[in-house]
């Protein structure tokens, strides 16, 4: 009681306490902020996990399309010599006869 009864006593416990709770504040927040940039990265992780499986499916997807062009080209390619030649021999059977 007797060091209650000392006001400078008194004033440091006071003022020790004020200090706790000042640092107590400022751990909650610093937690708070721990906790929602835990929350931000596993939304980030989610997030990034969504495009990579975008990214190989356009992938397969554009490698199948090349071959569909390429083959489309071949296909035209195969048909222009075919009339080419068709359009050769009909202009040059006059010349056999």
């Amino acid at each position: 009681m007797k060091s209650y009864s000392d006001p400078a006593a008194a004033d440091k416990v006071t003022e020790v306490h004020e200090k706790v709770d000042k640092v107590k504040g400022l751990m909650q927040d610093n937690v708070k902020k721990i906790l929602e940039t835990h929350v931000s990265i596993e939304t980030l992780q989610a997030k990034s996990a969504d495009m990579t499986a975008s990214a190989d499916q356009f992938l397969k997807q554009s490698v199948c399309l090349k071959q569909q062009v390429q083959s489309r080209n071949l296909r035209v390619k195969a048909a222009f010599a075919a009339v080419t030649s068709a359009v050769g021999l009909y202009l040059l059977m006059p010349f056999f006869n």
